[in-house]
């Protein structure tokens, strides 16, 4: 990755962050189905430079995204200002940037699909099996959601395709340099990326 993007979250008395951090996601969303190739992949990476992930508190994505591509013809074909211009009084978005060549360390940013509530499940199958709630609770009756997936910081968004609203929890790990190509989904994410930590 060669050229990024910053866009701050602002403070705000009257707006909370995470309903910005919301609205935010769903237009860099847009904007990339927008951009899409025919895999329905794009070559425009996000991150989050103030992620922070603990045991004592839940996670929290900080005040700012970053956007990244390695070629800056991606970042101006996005043209996230107009994507982005009724949430300007609410956030500070800077020109594209070249990134420091004296970066070291590496992040990758993925999607981490929960496994939910036990409650959620046995709605679940009740639905799709046709069965009682004490026939669908049979099959969770250990059920667990580990305490790492309940601590991961998440962003609320809404499915246009079925209207359905979900938390899309988002996992950072570091990684070795790899200068593979690689292609996102639609929300900036991937398994393989690797882009740089600053």
């Amino acid at each position: 990755m060669k050229h990024y993007i910053d866009i701050t979250i602002l403070p705000s008395d009257d707006i909370g962050v995470h309903f910005l951090w919301s609205k935010l996601m769903m237009q860099v969303h847009l904007a990339l189905v927008e951009i899409q190739d025919s895999n329905k992949q794009v070559p425009i990476a996000v991150s989050f430079p103030n992620y922070r992930m603990n045991t004592v508190k839940p996670g929290f994505l900080g005040n700012k995204l970053r956007l990244f591509s390695v070629n800056k013809a991606d970042l101006e074909r996005l043209n996230i200002h107009k994507w982005l211009s009724r949430l300007t009084d609410y956030l500070h978005i800077k020109n594209i940037a070249d990134v420091p060549a004296d970066v070291d360390s590496f992040e990758n940013f993925n999607r981490r699909q929960k496994a939910g509530s036990p409650d959620r499940h046995i709605r679940r199958r009740m639905k799709r099996h046709n069965e009682t709630f004490e026939q669908a609770s049979q099959h969770f009756v250990d059920y667990e959601m580990s305490e790492e997936d309940k601590a991961l910081p998440f962003i609320k968004m809404k499915s246009l395709g079925s209207d359905n609203d979900f938390n899309m929890s988002v996992i950072r790990k570091t990684v070795a340099l790899n200068n593979a190509p690689v292609m996102f989904n639609t929300y900036g994410l991937s398994k393989q990326g690797c882009l740089p930590k600053f």
